[in-house]
Protein backbone atom coordinates (compact mmCIF):
# COMPACT_ATOMS: atom_id res chain seq x y z
CA UNK A 1 0.00 0.00 0.00
CA UNK A 2 1.52 3.36 -0.98
CA UNK A 3 0.78 6.36 1.98
CA UNK A 4 1.79 9.11 -0.29
CA UNK A 5 1.06 9.45 -4.25
CA UNK A 6 2.11 12.10 -5.67
CA UNK A 7 1.60 12.18 -9.53
CA UNK A 8 2.79 15.11 -11.67
CA UNK A 9 3.30 17.87 -9.51
CA UNK A 10 3.97 20.92 -10.39
CA UNK A 11 4.59 24.39 -8.26
CA UNK A 12 5.94 27.90 -9.86
CA UNK A 13 6.52 30.97 -7.35
CA UNK A 14 5.82 33.79 -9.90
CA UNK A 15 7.52 33.15 -13.47
CA UNK A 16 10.01 30.47 -11.66
CA UNK A 17 8.78 26.98 -12.07
CA UNK A 18 10.41 24.79 -8.96
CA UNK A 19 8.52 21.87 -9.49
CA UNK A 20 8.20 20.28 -12.99
CA UNK A 21 5.89 17.18 -13.18
CA UNK A 22 6.89 15.33 -9.97
CA UNK A 23 6.00 11.57 -9.50
CA UNK A 24 6.56 10.27 -6.01
CA UNK A 25 4.98 7.09 -4.08
CA UNK A 26 6.32 6.05 -0.69
CA UNK A 27 5.26 2.49 0.76
CA UNK A 28 4.06 1.56 4.00
CA UNK A 29 7.28 1.27 6.18
CA UNK A 30 9.35 2.53 3.96
CA UNK A 31 11.87 5.24 4.36
CA UNK A 32 12.62 7.59 1.49
CA UNK A 33 15.50 10.29 1.53
CA UNK A 34 15.20 13.42 -0.63
CA UNK A 35 19.06 14.22 -1.80
CA UNK A 36 20.28 17.09 -4.10
CA UNK A 37 21.19 20.72 -4.27
CA UNK A 38 20.11 23.64 -2.65
CA UNK A 39 17.34 24.89 -4.86
CA UNK A 40 16.55 21.88 -6.39
CA UNK A 41 13.10 21.55 -5.02
CA UNK A 42 13.36 19.57 -2.28
CA UNK A 43 11.61 21.51 0.22
CA UNK A 44 9.18 22.57 -1.74
CA UNK A 45 7.98 19.24 -2.29
CA UNK A 46 7.75 18.34 1.02
CA UNK A 47 6.15 21.96 1.51
CA UNK A 48 3.47 20.96 -1.02
CA UNK A 49 3.09 17.10 0.21
CA UNK A 50 2.11 18.54 3.85
CA UNK A 51 -0.36 21.27 2.39
CA UNK A 52 2.29 24.18 3.96
CA UNK A 53 2.10 25.00 -0.31
CA UNK A 54 -0.61 24.37 -2.87
CA UNK A 55 0.61 22.81 -6.15
CA UNK A 56 -0.41 24.49 -9.76
CA UNK A 57 -1.62 21.13 -10.91
CA UNK A 58 -1.18 17.40 -10.06
CA UNK A 59 -3.03 14.71 -7.65
CA UNK A 60 -1.36 14.10 -4.19
CA UNK A 61 -2.98 11.11 -2.38
CA UNK A 62 -2.11 10.91 1.13
CA UNK A 63 -2.94 7.02 3.16
CA UNK A 64 -5.29 6.82 0.32
CA UNK A 65 -6.99 10.13 0.55
CA UNK A 66 -7.01 12.25 -1.84
CA UNK A 67 -6.33 15.54 -1.11
CA UNK A 68 -5.87 17.45 -4.46
CA UNK A 69 -6.39 16.15 -7.86
CA UNK A 70 -6.45 18.18 -11.40
CA UNK A 71 -9.12 17.68 -14.12
CA UNK A 72 -9.06 16.86 -17.62
CA UNK A 73 -10.08 20.32 -18.24
CA UNK A 74 -6.59 21.46 -16.35
CA UNK A 75 -8.77 22.48 -13.00
CA UNK A 76 -6.49 21.88 -9.60
CA UNK A 77 -9.03 21.35 -6.96
CA UNK A 78 -8.31 20.43 -3.10
CA UNK A 79 -10.64 18.37 -0.98
CA UNK A 80 -13.11 20.50 1.53
CA UNK A 81 -11.92 21.85 4.61
CA UNK A 82 -12.80 19.38 7.02
CA UNK A 83 -11.43 16.80 4.97
CA UNK A 84 -8.07 18.67 4.76
CA UNK A 85 -7.83 18.64 8.40
CA UNK A 86 -8.62 15.07 8.33
CA UNK A 87 -5.82 14.46 5.97
CA UNK A 88 -3.17 16.19 7.97
CA UNK A 89 -3.95 14.12 11.16
CA UNK A 90 -2.41 11.29 9.27
CA UNK A 91 0.88 13.06 8.79
CA UNK A 92 3.84 14.80 10.99
CA UNK A 93 5.95 17.11 10.10
CA UNK A 94 9.75 18.02 11.43
CA UNK A 95 11.08 21.09 10.78
CA UNK A 96 15.04 21.99 10.44
CA UNK A 97 14.24 25.23 13.27
CA UNK A 98 12.32 22.89 15.52
CA UNK A 99 8.94 25.46 15.25
CA UNK A 100 8.27 24.76 19.15
CA UNK A 101 5.99 27.22 20.94
CA UNK A 102 8.84 29.38 22.94
CA UNK A 103 6.29 30.03 25.58
CA UNK A 104 5.14 26.46 26.33
CA UNK A 105 7.13 24.11 28.04
CA UNK A 106 8.36 20.65 26.66
CA UNK A 107 5.36 18.38 27.77
CA UNK A 108 2.51 21.45 26.47
CA UNK A 109 4.32 21.76 23.00
CA UNK A 110 3.79 17.47 22.47
CA UNK A 111 0.10 18.00 24.39
CA UNK A 112 -1.23 20.68 23.23
CA UNK A 113 -2.71 19.49 19.64
CA UNK A 114 -3.44 16.39 20.98
CA UNK A 115 -6.16 17.85 23.63
CA UNK A 116 -7.19 21.06 21.76
CA UNK A 117 -7.21 19.51 18.43
CA UNK A 118 -7.84 15.52 18.78
CA UNK A 119 -9.67 15.76 21.95
CA UNK A 120 -7.84 13.59 24.03
CA UNK A 121 -8.02 14.00 27.56
CA UNK A 122 -5.14 15.66 29.77
CA UNK A 123 -4.97 12.05 31.10
CA UNK A 124 -4.49 10.54 27.87
CA UNK A 125 -1.96 13.45 26.37
CA UNK A 126 0.26 13.51 29.13
CA UNK A 127 0.51 9.62 29.06
CA UNK A 128 1.61 9.78 25.59
CA UNK A 129 3.80 12.39 26.23
CA UNK A 130 5.29 10.37 28.46
CA UNK A 131 5.71 7.48 26.91
CA UNK A 132 7.60 9.73 23.50
CA UNK A 133 9.45 11.57 26.02
CA UNK A 134 11.28 8.36 27.62
CA UNK A 135 11.87 6.93 24.16
CA UNK A 136 13.58 9.96 22.91
CA UNK A 137 15.56 10.43 26.17
CA UNK A 138 13.72 13.25 27.23
CA UNK A 139 11.41 12.83 30.25
CA UNK A 140 13.68 14.69 32.45
CA UNK A 141 13.24 17.92 30.56
CA UNK A 142 9.51 17.55 30.76
CA UNK A 143 8.86 20.78 32.30
CA UNK A 144 11.86 23.04 30.55
CA UNK A 145 11.07 25.70 28.01
CA UNK A 146 12.74 25.59 24.50
CA UNK A 147 15.57 28.02 25.79
CA UNK A 148 16.57 25.85 28.30
CA UNK A 149 17.38 23.50 25.76
CA UNK A 150 20.00 22.52 23.13
CA UNK A 151 19.00 22.39 19.17
CA UNK A 152 19.17 18.52 19.35
CA UNK A 153 16.81 18.34 22.18
CA UNK A 154 14.51 20.81 20.74
CA UNK A 155 14.81 18.94 17.97
CA UNK A 156 13.82 15.36 19.68
CA UNK A 157 11.20 17.33 21.23
CA UNK A 158 9.74 18.46 17.98
CA UNK A 159 9.85 14.15 16.47
CA UNK A 160 8.11 13.60 20.00
CA UNK A 161 5.45 16.05 19.17
CA UNK A 162 4.75 14.98 15.65
CA UNK A 163 5.18 11.15 16.80
CA UNK A 164 2.35 11.74 20.00
CA UNK A 165 -0.78 12.00 16.83
CA UNK A 166 0.48 9.03 15.56
CA UNK A 167 0.83 9.80 11.81
CA UNK A 168 1.09 7.03 9.11
CA UNK A 169 3.73 9.01 7.46
CA UNK A 170 6.46 11.51 8.90
CA UNK A 171 8.11 14.30 6.93
CA UNK A 172 11.60 15.53 7.83
CA UNK A 173 13.04 19.41 6.37
CA UNK A 174 16.47 19.17 6.85
CA UNK A 175 16.16 17.72 10.38
CA UNK A 176 20.13 18.29 11.11
CA UNK A 177 21.08 21.51 9.36
CA UNK A 178 20.79 23.83 12.22
CA UNK A 179 22.60 21.14 14.73
CA UNK A 180 26.40 21.04 14.84
CA UNK A 181 27.65 17.34 14.24
CA UNK A 182 27.64 15.99 17.89
CA UNK A 183 24.08 17.18 18.33
CA UNK A 184 23.13 16.09 14.52
CA UNK A 185 24.48 12.22 15.62
CA UNK A 186 21.80 12.08 18.37
CA UNK A 187 19.14 12.82 16.25
CA UNK A 188 19.94 10.44 13.65
CA UNK A 189 19.81 8.37 15.79
CA UNK A 190 16.48 8.27 17.19
CA UNK A 191 15.51 8.95 12.77
CA UNK A 192 17.39 5.64 12.75
CA UNK A 193 15.45 3.79 15.51
CA UNK A 194 12.13 4.91 13.92
CA UNK A 195 13.47 3.25 10.64
CA UNK A 196 14.23 0.27 12.40
CA UNK A 197 10.35 0.25 14.14
CA UNK A 198 9.13 0.58 10.12
CA UNK A 199 7.83 3.83 10.27
CA UNK A 200 7.12 5.08 6.84
CA UNK A 201 9.36 8.40 6.60
CA UNK A 202 10.11 10.97 3.43
CA UNK A 203 13.78 12.59 4.91
CA UNK A 204 15.19 15.84 2.70
CA UNK A 205 18.80 15.60 4.16
CA UNK A 206 22.16 16.55 3.24
CA UNK A 207 23.72 14.02 5.41
CA UNK A 208 24.73 11.36 2.73
CA UNK A 209 26.00 8.33 4.81
CA UNK A 210 22.54 8.81 7.11
CA UNK A 211 20.80 8.68 3.39
CA UNK A 212 22.42 5.48 2.42
CA UNK A 213 22.67 3.59 5.33
CA UNK A 214 18.70 4.28 6.46
CA UNK A 215 16.60 4.68 3.19
CA UNK A 216 15.24 1.98 1.88
CA UNK A 217 14.93 4.88 -1.62
CA UNK A 218 17.43 7.44 -2.74
CA UNK A 219 15.53 10.50 -4.25
CA UNK A 220 18.53 12.83 -6.55
CA UNK A 221 16.36 16.32 -7.44
CA UNK A 222 18.13 19.02 -9.28
CA UNK A 223 15.81 21.24 -11.46
CA UNK A 224 12.67 20.41 -10.04
CA UNK A 225 12.71 17.13 -11.28
CA UNK A 226 13.36 13.97 -10.30
CA UNK A 227 16.65 13.14 -11.87
CA UNK A 228 17.09 9.72 -10.57
CA UNK A 229 16.02 7.31 -8.26
CA UNK A 230 16.63 3.99 -6.42
CA UNK A 231 18.19 1.69 -3.48
CA UNK A 232 21.53 2.29 -4.19
CA UNK A 233 22.38 5.56 -6.16
CA UNK A 234 25.19 6.84 -3.80
CA UNK A 235 27.25 4.18 -4.44
CA UNK A 236 26.03 3.40 -7.93
CA UNK A 237 24.92 6.62 -9.73
CA UNK A 238 24.10 5.97 -12.94
CA UNK A 239 22.94 10.04 -14.19
CA UNK A 240 25.79 12.04 -14.39
CA UNK A 241 24.29 15.17 -12.67
CA UNK A 242 24.09 12.36 -9.96
CA UNK A 243 27.53 11.31 -10.22
CA UNK A 244 28.96 15.48 -10.32
CA UNK A 245 26.60 15.80 -7.21
CA UNK A 246 28.01 13.24 -5.02
CA UNK A 247 31.64 14.07 -6.53
CA UNK A 248 31.05 16.92 -3.77
CA UNK A 249 30.46 14.31 -0.71
CA UNK A 250 33.65 12.67 -1.47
Amino acid sequence: MNVLEMKSIHKSFGSLEVLKGIDLEVKKGEVVAVIGPSGGGKSTLLRCATTLEYIDKGEIRIAGEKLVSTSHSGLTQYTDKKKIQEIRSKFGLVFQNFNLFPHFSVRRNITESLIHVHKKSRDEANAICDQLLKKLDMYEKADAYPCNLSGGQQQRVSIARALALNPEILFFDEPTSALDPELTAGVLKVIRELAEEKMTMVIVTHEMAFARDVADKLVFMDGGVIVEQGSDIISNPQHERTKEFLAGYG
